[in-house]
């Protein structure tokens, strides 16, 4: 394989936010990515082609295009190198760009074909052969960067038909169909890309305040040794770590997907009088949820689903930091409690670009009351959608509610195997904790706040 270039993230210790050119890019996991998609793939009433492929087309084109505009001298060889280096490093898997030539004739289809992908790998999770392929990023990234490479349009989308393979279905690789195309007045905005609003905060929120609970807890120093792990793409361009596989994400990838999906849902339960009653069925996750809100409707439908995918990244990924060998090399021996292990995770969650938590309150066994400044959900909300006028940080809100099960219902200091099984017997107990947003930066607040209690929505 030929030597590609070196991607190189940025962190602000300021606010906690990690940049590749100036694109904000966040730590997830396979079982948050997989679920998160699944959400927009399970109600037939919505359209999952403008919210997966084309918000990853827009991101990643808008990341591309920043980082050739800085380098003008680079050639097409050049910029393709750059485009599958951010891909591998990412851990998004081995889209082959670096050797691509494009063909004599590129408005007819041709192939781009995939050996190695996270979400392939990912969705092949689901119960069953999925009937579709589900590799929606990948095409939208090899869309936005084809586009940004060639300062041309491209299309795309996946092989379903008889013989076409993909690796989510179980095949061996997974086949992108592409083709460039022709816009009548182009405006350099070549894929679709809406514009960018420049967030003002309240002054008030750089005033972030120091830690009170775990102070004998190195925060600073667990967050430089998370950020000095190897946590990049391997030969296949995955990240395995903490028992899972991870992606530094574009994190307005996530957001756009989960308010484009909010209001998708929105519209097609007022167009649709009773699709309420047929999601409770849809959604495994809404029915188990049926008893306990079967007061929910319309937003809140859609809230409690991005809600459980913040449950289910929390259970994973921070269960699985927990459990891991670094975890017990480096953290567990500077803590006291059970207690400092809340502290010990909101270090390292600290160090995955997602803003800067603080445990404002903690009772044990209780109740928890975390605050986020600079939470990447709000802030994305008020770059691509303005000043919202609800709360919209769903994975602070699960998070939160995952931390204080996995503390004091899974004991995750007993190192518990974190089966699918186990998650159902922790997260949805009906005597688990649940979290509700009470502040929210994209409401005009200077931080976003949960407070996490049992039973309580």
């Amino acid at each position: 394989m030929m030597q590609l270039p070196s991607i190189r993230p940025q962190r602000d210790p300021n606010t906690g936010i990690v940049t590749i050119d100036n694109e904000p890019v966040i730590f997830h996991c396979n079982h948050y990515n997989r679920f998160l998609q699944l959400v927009v793939e399970d109600c037939h009433y919505i359209q999952r082609d403008p919210i997966l492929k084309q918000s990853a087309a827009e991101v990643s084109f808008r990341q591309l295009q920043q980082h050739f505009k800085s380098c003008p001298d680079w050639s097409v060889e050049d910029r393709l190198a750059y485009a599958e280096a951010v891909y591998r490093f990412c851990g998004f898997g081995d889209l082959p760009l670096a050797s691509f030539h494009l063909p004599e004739n590129p408005e007819n289809a041709f192939q781009i074909i995939e050996k190695n992908s996270h979400y392939g790998f990912a969705l092949r999770l689901n119960y069953g052969k999925r009937r579709w392929a589900g590799e929606h990023f990948d095409l939208g990234f090899a869309i936005g960067a084809l586009s940004a490479v060639y300062e041309a349009p491209f299309a795309g989308h996946l092989g379903n038909r008889l013989g076409d393979q993909s690796l989510s279905r179980g095949d061996e690789q997974t086949e992108l169909w592409m083709s460039q195309i022709h816009i009548a007045n182009p405006d350099g905005n070549i894929v679709g890309t809406q514009a960018i609003a420049e967030v003002r905060l309240p002054s008030e929120a750089a005033d972030i305040p120091e830690r009170t609970v775990g102070l004998h807890v190195d925060e600073a120093g667990i967050i430089a040794a998370v950020s000095g792990m190897p946590l990049q793409g391997d030969e296949h361009g995955l990240i395995r770590e903490f028992g899972v596989c991870l992606t530094r994400h574009y994190a307005d990838y996530y957001n756009l997907v989960s308010f484009r999906f909010e209001a998708a849902l929105v519209n097609a339960l007022a167009t649709h009088p009773l699709l309420d009653e047929m999601l409770w069925y849809e959604y495994p996750a809404l029915f188990y949820y049926k008893e306990k809100f079967a007061g929910l409707q319309g937003k809140d439908l859609a809230d409690t689903l991005l809600i459980e995918a913040g449950h289910i990244c929390g259970f994973n990924t921070m269960g699985g930091i927990m459990r891991s060998d670094p975890w017990y090399q480096l953290v567990v021996p500077q803590l006291r409690c059970r207690e400092d292990w809340l502290a010990g995770i909101v270090a390292c969650i600290n160090a995955l670009g997602w803003g800067v938590w603080r445990i404002h309150e903690l009772v044990p066994n209780e109740r928890l009351v975390l605050r986020a400044w600079y939470p990447y959900e709000s802030l994305g909300y008020l770059r691509s959608f303005g000043r919202a006028d609800h709360p919209v940080d769903y994975l602070l809100t699960g998070i939160g509610a995952s931390l204080m099960n996995l503390l004091y219902s899974a004991d995750i200091t007993a190192k518990p195997d974190l089966s699918l099984e186990f998650y159902y017997q922790v997260n949805r107990s009906k005597a688990g904790f649940w979290g509700r947003q009470s502040a929210c930066v994209a409401m005009g607040d200077p931080y976003s706040e949960v407070i996490v209690e049992r039973n309580v929505l």
